[in-house]
């Protein structure tokens, strides 16, 4: 199941970690499902409320979830993933992030920020035992041909 996305919302998530680094940064993909391909609509940057190990820990504020969940209720919209940065480490999960992947249905975006600058932006998925994530396809808006 791809994830498509809009180059300005890459262009938002990649800043977004820039923006926050050396801290990790998180938000949330508001979209729609088209067959099995996950369409990013918007999405909803948040702050990072952990008060401890910012560097590679973000936590967001349930309020925040759920106001995103009414934003996009509003919209006919869903919550369909999730974005966060790895300041100067791989844009691939770690054992926290399995640990702490809260839905298999989700997308999981990670941004690499290397010395305060984006690098790879990649996209995963929760398999439904919840032993790993694997990779997943970001089809950007010029890659895409919706469905008639």
């Amino acid at each position: 199941m791809p994830i498509h996305l809009q180059p300005e919302h890459v262009a938002a998530i990649r800043a977004h970690g820039e923006r926050t680094y050396p801290e990790e940064c998180g938000g949330l993909l508001l979209g729609i499902l088209e067959g099995d391909d996950q369409i990013v609509r918007e999405i909803m940057p948040l702050d990072n409320i952990r008060n401890d190990s910012r560097h590679n820990r973000v936590e967001l504020s349930p309020l925040d979830y759920a106001r995103a969940e009414r934003e996009a209720g509003r919209r006919n919209l869903g919550v369909w993933g999730y974005y966060h940065s790895h300041p100067d480490h791989p844009a691939v999960p770690s054992s926290f992030d399995l640990e702490h992947a809260p839905f298999t249905e989700w997308s999981y975006l990670i941004v690499s920020i290397r010395d305060g600058k984006a690098a790879d932006l990649r996209a995963w998925s929760l398999r439904t035992d919840r032993s790993q994530f694997d990779e997943k396809t970001i089809v950007t808006a010029s890659q895409y041909k919706p469905t008639p």
